[in-house]
C-alpha cells in the first residue's frame, strides 16, 4: 500500500513538473500599437504577420495588442529598446541621423508598387546597412515602404509647378516639403492626426497621402482632386523591431520562427498589405467620383530636375555612415525594375 501511495504521488508531481514546463514554454509578446488596431495598417500588415507567427509556432509564441500605445511614433524605438513593450514598428525618417542611410526610400519616382519597393529595400538593407549595427539596442525584424505618395488636393489638379504657388499643403516630411517650397507654395506641418481638420476647416489646402491615408483620414469628400505621379510624388521607409533582450531569451525554435517570417518575408508580406490598402483606397476614391489625373510631362520633368538635388543630399548623408549612396540608389532600382518584371511575367 505505501509503495502504492508512493508511486502514486511520484506520478502527480512530475505530471505537475511537465505541466509547468509546457506552461513556461509559452511566451507572451506585448506589441504597442501606435496606430488603432482597427487601422487598416494593423489589419492587412502588422496583426497577418502576428497571426503568422502565433500559427507557425503552434502557440507557443502569443502575442498580447496593448490597449494604448506605451510611446508616442518618434519615441517608440526607444520604447522597444528599453523594454516598455517587446515589439512595434517605427518610421526611419524619425531617427534621420541614425538611419541616413536608408532615406533614399522617401524620395519621388521609386516605384507603383510597395510590395517591390519593400522587397528591393530589404535587400538593399541586406547588402549595404545590415553590417553598420544602426539598430542599436534592438532586434530588426524587417522593413517595408507605404507605396506611392501622392497630391491631394481641395480644390483643384495639380499639373504644373505654378499650379502650386500659394498653396498651403500639409506636408508629412522633408520631400512633401521641400517640393511645395520649391515651387511657391507653402508647408503646413501638423501631425497627420489633425489632417481632417486643417484640410476641413481650409488651413490647408491640399496634403500628400496614399491613397490608403486618404479614406482612412476620411478625407475623401474633402480632398476630390488627386494628381498621380509615375512612382509617386513620395514613399516612406518603416520598419519592424522587438526587444532585443525578448528575442535573446526566446528558445532556438522560437527564435527560428520569428526570424522565419522576418527580412525578404516580412518586407513581401507588409508590402502586399499596403498595395491592399492602397488598391482599395483608390477605389473608394474613384467610386466616390473624385477626379484623378496623372502628371503632365512637364510635371514629371520638374520633379526629376528636383530628385537631382535630393540625391545629391542622400549621397553626402549616407556617406557620413560609410555607405556609397549611389551604389545604394542604382542596386535599389535595379532590384525595382527586376521585380516588376517579374510581376509582369507571372
Amino acid at each position: 500500500m505505501l509503495k502504492t501511495l508512493k508511486a502514486t504521488i511520484a506520478a502527480v508531481v512530475a505530471s505537475a513538473g511537465l505541466a509547468a514546463g509546457a506552461a513556461s514554454a509559452e511566451t507572451v509578446l506585448t506589441y504597442s500599437s501606435w496606430i488603432p488596431w482597427t487601422h487598416p495598417v494593423n489589419l492587412a500588415v502588422y496583426i497577418p504577420w502576428m497571426e503568422a507567427v502565433e500559427e507557425a509556432s503552434e502557440g507557443r509564441i502569443k502575442f498580447n495588442r496593448l490597449p494604448k500605445a506605451v510611446a508616442s511614433p518618434p519615441a517608440t524605438y526607444d520604447a522597444i529598446r528599453t523594454g516598455q513593450a517587446d515589439v512595434s514598428f517605427s518610421v526611419h525618417g524619425y531617427a534621420r541621423k541614425q538611419f541616413a542611410s536608408y532615406l533614399f526610400a522617401e524620395l519621388p519616382m521609386l516605384g507603383d508598387s510597395a510590395e517591390t519597393t519593400s522587397i528591393a529595400l530589404q535587400r538593399t538593407h541586406d547588402k549595404f546597412m545590415a553590417d553598420k549595427d544602426l539598430y542599436k539596442g534592438v532586434h530588426l525584424v524587417g522593413m517595408l515602404m507605404h507605396g506611392p505618395g501622392q497630391v491631394n488636393h481641395t480644390k483643384k489638379i495639380i499639373q504644373t509647378p505654378a499650379d502650386m504657388e500659394g498653396q498651403k499643403m500639409r506636408t508629412g516630411g522633408p520631400i512633401p516639403t521641400a517640393i511645395t517650397e520649391a515651387w511657391g507654395g507653402v508647408s503646413i506641418q501638423q501631425p497627420s492626426s489633425k489632417s481632417y481638420e486643417i484640410l476641413s476647416s481650409g488651413i490647408a489646402d491640399g496634403i500628400m497621402f496614399p491613397f490608403e491615408s486618404v479614406t482612412s483620414f476620411n478625407l475623401t469628400d474633402i480632398v476630390p482632386y488627386t494628381t498621380t505621379l509615375p512612382g509617386g510624388w513620395y514613399s516612406s521607409s518603416h520598419f519592424l523591431l522587438m526587444n532585443q533582450a525578448a528575442y535573446d531569451k526566446l528558445p532556438d525554435e522560437d527564435k527560428a520562427i520569428i526570424d522565419k517570417f522576418s527580412g525578404e518575408a516580412f518586407a513581401k508580406l507588409a508590402g502586399q498589405g499596403w498595395d491592399k490598402i492602397n488598391a482599395k483606397g483608390l477605389e473608394d476614391i474613384l467610386a466616390n467620383g473624385n477626379t484623378v489625373e496623372e502628371a503632365s510631362p512637364e510635371l514629371i520633368a520638374a520633379v526629376e530636375e528636383l530628385k537631382k538635388g535630393f540625391l545629391e543630399e542622400y549621397y553626402a548623408a549616407a556617406a557620413e555612415d560609410g555607405i556609397d549612396g549611389k551604389a545604394v540608389m542604382e542596386y535599389f532600382n535595379a532590384e525595382v525594375a527586376k521585380l516588376d518584371a517579374e510581376k509582369a511575367s507571372n
